[in-house]
């Protein structure tokens, strides 16, 4: 089983985003449909059975407060020659502090880690314009962060398929 650990975004933040896609950001190729955007914390892969009930032990044991994140940015991720357009939070101590506390109940079950950096995001398409053409928005959106949620990740030939395992409201 493919698995990732992610943040969901309110209806409220999609059309939001949405808005930006559509009026402000006209020549993306590709979006990503509403309901499958998130922002990842964990990208864990190809799973047994028992990982995925592992992992879903941990979700469910994660002790964080509930906390809203600040959306500042849309732009090119991770560079500005990739074709992907994301939307970027400002810094916050609350995710890393969650990112961090994820990370090491991962760790300590063997899950593997992540050599690159943490770089929050939230995938909002691929551009089709060549990546030489700018793309910088300033935004200001609030990300209400109440959830913490396992998803199961199908791909197939029209795009991925996600399926929460186990969500947990944060306190």
């Amino acid at each position: 089983m493919r698995l990732f650990i992610a943040l969901p975004l309110t209806e409220t933040v999609n059309r939001l985003l949405d808005d930006i896609c559509q009026q402000r950001l006209n020549d993306a190729s590709r979006w990503v449909p509403a309901q499958h955007r998130h922002l990842t914390l964990k990208f864990l892969g190809e799973q047994t059975t028992e990982q995925t009930a592992i992992a879903e032990r941990i979700v469910q044991a994660l002790c964080a407060e509930q906390f809203d994140l600040l959306l500042k940015a849309v732009e090119r991720f991770p560079g500005r020659e990739s074709r992907t357009v994301a939307a970027i939070p400002e810094y916050s101590t609350s995710l890393m502090a969650l990112y961090q506390q994820l990370s090491t109940s991962l760790a300590a079950s063997g899950f593997e880690t992540m050599q690159q950096a943490f770089r929050p995001h939230i995938t909002l398409g691929k551009a089709s314009a060549k990546p030489s053409a700018k793309i910088n928005l300033d935004i200001d959106i609030c990300l209400p962060v109440r959830q913490i949620t396992l998803f199961q990740s199908q791909l197939t030939a029209n795009g991925p398929l996600y399926s929460p395992l186990a969500t947990v409201n944060l306190r």
